[in-house]
């Protein structure tokens, strides 16, 4: 029964994985992450992709993190509040070995854009004066 306890977790990751937001430019990050869990504090790197690239926007995100201390990976969900090309996220970690969820926050570098421009209404906007 151990494969079933991990094919619900896994299938969660593809599906969040392979959901495209339709109108959002995703963008990818690489930052430091810390693990508040059952083993304790833990530190790693991670590596996030977000829902989008705006900057000063609340964004989903999923990743991956390398944790030192117990030389493990753990995927996340989370969400994350983008800056001028940095971030800071909270996100939810599992650990396969343990079975186990742990929370985190996560901060880094991410390509950012400046918030869209308001959209100049169509068409020539003109006359009408008698």
């Amino acid at each position: 029964m151990r494969f079933a306890r991990h094919t619900v977790p896994a299938a969660a990751l593809v599906a969040a994985l392979t959901a495209a937001p339709v109108s959002a430019d995703p963008a990818i990050g690489f930052g430091v992450s810390f693990a508040f869990g059952g083993g304790g504090p833990e530190a790693g790197i991670g590596l996030r992709v977000f829902s989008d690239d705006q900057r000063d926007e609340t964004v989903a995100s999923i990743g991956v993190d390398y944790m030192f201390k117990s030389r493990r990976v753990r995927p996340t969900l989370g969400a994350a509040r983008l800056g001028d090309n940095l971030y800071i996220g909270l996100d939810i970690g599992y650990d396969f070995s343990a079975g186990s969820v742990d929370f985190g926050i996560s901060g880094g570098a991410v390509n950012t854009k400046n918030p869209a421009a308001a959209a100049a209404p169509l068409g020539g906007g003109g006359g009408g004066g008698a």
